[in-house]
């Protein structure tokens, strides 16, 4: 019976050129590599290889067999990685999210529901949401503005307001909101990963940004720092900073937010979960 092992090995083969090297990096012996290789033929019930004294080399149909492998390889992953996907449904919930302060307010909801449900967020573009939701990637997303999509559901989820955050001492903590062009020429803390945030930051080109990746390092940064950044209200709740700064909301109406959360029309029980107070 054929085995995905011999297709992986006859792939490693083609992309190595050689059954020395083909079995160095399998961290097989060459024998049992050529072995291994006959006996893939023998299943086909064709030739793949042109074989001399001391090379092994593909035959037409043996390039052809090596770019249908890699074809059912990917299909093997995908059709293993749906089946485990499929059965995780059950204990755990799989969404797509457009900007960082969801994932607070996804789980801040469902841990005042006391729901024990596992939930694995990633962070991707509007038009990769859609796409994973109404291929069944996703059960859910959260977008900045409503689906049209037949099949599909959406509902107001919640608000995000982005304020700058500021020590006491700084010039603007006594301001009650400044607007995006007052940030010109300031020096920022500015958290990664930002999603839909990001064409807002992207237009402040006269805002310096010492940018950071880790979350837990950025709160660092933060507290040993006199330094502005952004927050949310969402963001605020989270922060183990939120008491030694000021907020001041941003008064441009591209700081404030209105989020979405969209199902297909066959998990509307999801989105009743997640937006029931």
């Amino acid at each position: 019976m054929l085995q995905l092992q011999q297709l992986e090995q006859l792939i490693t083969f083609a992309d190595q050129g050689t059954l020395s090297k083909a079995a160095e990096v399998l961290l097989n012996s060459q024998p049992s590599l050529t072995r291994n290789m006959q006996s893939l033929e023998d299943e086909l019930g064709v030739q793949l290889f042109q074989r001399s004294k001391n090379k092994l080399i593909l035959t037409e149909t043996g390039e052809y067999t090596v770019k249908q492998a890699r074809k059912l390889l990917k299909q093997s992953q995908s059709f293993l990685e749906n089946v485990q996907r499929f059965s995780l449904q059950v204990t755990t919930l799989f969404g797509g999210i457009c900007a960082p302060g969801v994932e607070w307010e996804l789980r801040s909801r469902l841990e005042e529901q006391e729901n024990k449900q596992e939930m694995r967020l990633e962070l991707k573009s509007p038009e990769a949401l859609i796409s994973g939701l109404m291929d069944e990637h996703y059960q859910f997303i959260v977008t900045d503005f409503p689906l049209t999509e037949d099949g599909a559901l959406s509902n107001g989820f919640f608000m995000e307001q982005l304020y700058l955050s500021v020590p006491p001492a700084h010039p603007f903590a006594m301001q009650e909101e400044i607007s995006l062009d007052d940030l010109a020429d300031l020096t920022m803390l500015l958290w990664s990963d930002l999603g839909i945030w990001q064409p807002l930051v992207d237009r402040l080109t006269q805002t310096k940004f010492i940018v950071q990746k880790d979350w837990d390092a950025f709160e660092e940064l933060i507290s040993a720092s006199a330094l502005p950044s952004f927050s949310t209200n969402i963001t605020q709740l989270s922060s183990e900073n939120d008491s030694q700064r000021v907020h001041v909301p941003i008064s441009d109406k591209e700081a404030t937010k209105t989020f979405y959360i969209s199902v297909l029309k066959k998990n509307k029980a999801i989105m009743t979960q997640l937006t029931e107070n």
